[in-house]
């Protein structure tokens, strides 16, 4: 379980954007007592808005699936932005301390290993998302038959069925208007990339009215 109060919960559609955003996530999961992990990229699979399967593969000398046929519940970790909040960045009736923001999802669920028809769409699908995000695809379909047959027997691949998802977007979204500006001017300031993806998240919590307390703030932000 994830602690989560209630100030750092979100919704759906944000934890699945950052999801598919990385495209990338921690594969940990129990055998025998013993926790194993494994990095890997994957695919966020939805149906109606909701995120049903999360797929990707290992490599076969990674005994990770062979300890998923045995013990098949596993968590996905999905690592967002992160940086530190200097308390100079808000206001002077602001006593909050420094801190540090970042944004996370957690996806509980159960593993199963698919067959060779299973790991074919895996691998495709993989390459397609990815390439769709740069100005010039590689085409999947030119790459060398006997090359991809060579290579395929060397890594499993699995579809974990999602039973829970977490999200946490540390943010201060409970923060008044006038801080939060503040600490995205801060942010930004650094030029860091991180501080600018934690500064873009915390600009979509501000108010359209203008200063809010933070019981108007968090509401619709109910416990999962």
């Amino acid at each position: 379980m994830l602690y989560r109060p209630p100030r750092t919960l979100t919704t759906d559609d944000a934890a699945l954007r950052l999801m598919n955003d990385l495209g990338f996530a921690l594969l940990a999961s129990t055998d025998g007592g013993e926790m194993l992990f494994s990095h890997i990229p994957i695919l966020v699979d939805v149906a109606d808005g909701v995120v049903t399967h999360i797929r990707g593969h290992v490599a076969r000398a990674n005994a990770h699936w062979q300890a998923l046929e045995r013990e098949p519940k596993a968590t996905m970790i999905f690592n967002g932005p992160d940086h530190y909040i200097s308390a100079q960045w808000y206001t002077k009736e602001c006593p909050a301390a420094p801190s540090w923001s970042y944004a996370v999802v957690h996806a509980h669920g159960d593993v199963t290993i698919l067959d060779r028809d299973g790991l074919d769409r895996v691998v495709d699908d993989l390459v397609h998302v990815n390439e769709s995000k740069l100005p010039e695809q590689w085409p999947l379909e030119g790459y060398s038959r006997e090359r991809r047959a060579a290579l395929m027997p060397h890594i499993v691949g699995f579809s974990m069925r999602v039973t829970k998802l977490e999200p946490k977007f540390n943010i201060k979204r409970h923060y008044s208007d006038a801080d939060k500006r503040g600490a995205i001017a801060g942010l930004r300031s650094t030029g860091q990339d991180n501080a600018r993806a934690i500064a873009a998240l915390m600009e979509e919590t501000l108010s359209e009215e203008g200063d809010k307390p933070a019981s108007d703030i968090l509401t619709g932000y109910k416990q999962r």
